[in-house]
């Protein structure tokens, strides 16, 4: 039992040294992937980003989580966020043609995006809003999510 203790405090010490966007090929024992806890499927299968302050997701039912389009806003997000949401939704087939993809590899070179841990937010589909509670767009109606995934190409090619 001692030693399952020291393992874990052990872990913690190990996870609180790793800098800020270090990518590990393993999660460290103790540490959350950043996952859509409602859909185990998302869970990521190579490097893990260790993710500090979140605190859940809000959703497109969340009294004031949608503005007057009925889509959150986008102004917060950061140009890793924006790279990683991107990313999401040309996997998810929510953009077509290559702008998006374009944007997204651009951005996704920057220095300053490369150790965003915003970036892994937006991969699972979370948009940042500066807050420590993150936006599901999963959540929104698919026609909404493909508005928003538009929007954020346009803000991506504004970011370049």
């Amino acid at each position: 039992m001692a030693l399952a203790s020291f393992s874990a405090a052990h872990a913690q010490t190990a996870a609180q040294q790793l800098p800020a966007g270090t990518t590990l090929s393993t999660a460290p024992n103790g540490a959350l992937p950043v996952t859509n806890p409602a859909n185990a499927a998302s869970a990521p299968t190579e490097g893990v980003q260790i993710v500090k302050g979140i605190t859940g997701a809000t959703t497109a039912a969340t009294p004031g989580a949608l503005g007057k389009n009925g889509l959150p806003s986008i102004d917060n997000a950061t140009p890793g966020n924006v790279a990683g949401l991107l990313s999401y939704c040309i996997h998810k087939k929510y953009v077509n043609g290559t702008t998006s993809r374009s944007v997204a590899r651009k951005l996704a070179k920057r220095a300053d995006v490369k150790n965003d841990q915003n970036y892994s937010l937006g991969g699972q589909g979370l948009l940042s809003n500066a807050t420590s509670t993150p936006f599901d767009i999963s959540t929104l109606d698919k026609s909404k999510r493909v508005r928003l995934c538009s929007d954020l190409t346009k803000k991506g090619q504004e970011l370049q």
